[in-house]
């Protein structure tokens, strides 16, 4: 049980700094796409185009840390009413069938990526003299569900372990 914490921990602890680095990043550069649009009546061309990608990545990223601190949007009006040993049963049976769940969202994200891969030939925009596609951006969609999926199976691990959260019971 120790290792699955510290291997979730981690994860958190990444999926925690990415997060509010692309946070920073998206603020500063709105904000200096405003600016710019306003006083100098120009714009970074790819601006909008990397922002929008950007907003996509800080979606998973908080998604995962929601699945990893139970934050997830849930309905327990039933679970509430059960039995510690019973609400134990359905929320690690719930914790499996979301991770079930990611894991066919993730292989559909994969499929996505491969074909945009393979089908896909057309630079976003270039960046110091680097093409970038659209792709290296897009690779979050399957990495968001897999890790999305991995705290669901974390979450079910523990609670069969050690029975739900107080954030659970709620």
């Amino acid at each position: 049980m120790k290792i699955v914490k510290a291997i979730e921990n981690i994860l958190g602890y990444i999926e925690n700094g990415l997060l509010v680095i692309f946070l920073t990043v998206t603020v500063v550069m709105a904000f200096l796409q405003v600016i710019l649009r306003e006083f100098w009546s120009t714009g970074i061309l790819w601006a909008d185009v990397f922002l929008r990608h950007l907003v996509l990545w800080i979606g998973f990223l908080g998604a995962a840390l929601a699945a990893k601190e139970s934050r997830h949007f849930s309905i327990n009006i039933i679970t509430k009413r059960l039995s510690d040993t019973l609400r134990r049963i359905v929320q690690v049976l719930l914790d499996l069938s979301a991770s079930v769940v990611c894991y066919f969202l993730y292989d559909a994200g994969m499929t996505f990526v491969l074909d945009e891969i393979k089908y896909n030939t057309q630079s976003l925009f270039s960046f110091l003299g680097i093409d970038i596609m659209a792709y290296h951006f897009e690779i979050i969609i399957p990495v968001g569900f897999a890790l999305v999926g991995i705290h669901f199976l974390f979450r079910a691990i523990e609670t069969a372990i050690t029975g739900p959260k107080a954030v659970d019971l709620v």
